[in-house]
């Protein structure tokens, strides 16, 4: 039986989510998170989806990203998927899949529901208890969105644009956003 198609919209955001199989972990040391973020920044740019969002944690990645084109998901995942899966396979003596099945995904609709999720996505190291701020984490975005990390080949949504006219405003309204929680 065939696989449902999943749905894109080519210029919309959407929410993506891949999981280790069995939600075990597969982000495993810094190397492993540093070697991932390179991989996706790669494929992201030569597949053309614009990643605004992310986080790394032990059992998952989390991303907020637009495809400029039908297949720009699916081929950016697909890439970064296989090449993760194989350094990790090398790298811990085993074969097959690290992943639970396919990456989900869902369209963002609104830019208010962007923004919400880009929070909950820079929050997601907060809400599982690894730290207690997410200044303190470095796998997600949220540092670089306040203007403390360089840019990692993001490309800001227009939501988070309209936080404010200057890259500081923008930085201190996101850095007041979350500092509330979510």
């Amino acid at each position: 039986m065939a696989r449902k198609a999943r749905e894109v919209i080519p210029g919309q955001a959407m929410h993506i989510v891949a999981r280790g199989r069995a939600i075990s972990p597969i982000f495993l040391s810094d190397e492993l998170k540093l070697s991932s973020l390179a991989w996706l920044r790669d494929a992201s740019k030569h597949y053309e989806l614009a990643v605004h969002a992310y986080c790394i944690l032990a059992n998952r990645v989390e991303l907020l990203a637009t495809p400029k084109h039908e297949q720009s998901l699916a081929r950016t995942m697909q890439s970064f998927g296989r090449r993760y899966t194989q350094l990790f396979n090398q790298l811990h003596g085993q074969t097959g899949t690290i992943w639970q099945d396919r990456y989900v995904s869902k369209i963002i609709q609104a830019d208010l529901d962007l923004l919400e999720t880009q929070a909950r996505i820079e929050f997601a190291a907060v809400s599982e208890g690894l730290v207690t701020h997410p200044k303190e984490y470095r796998w997600s975005s949220y540092r670089i969105h306040i203007g403390e990390d360089p840019n990692y080949g993001l490309t800001d949504a227009r939501a988070f644009w309209a936080l404010g006219n200057t890259p500081f405003e923008r930085q201190r309204a996101w850095e007041l956003r979350l500092g509330q929680g979510i």
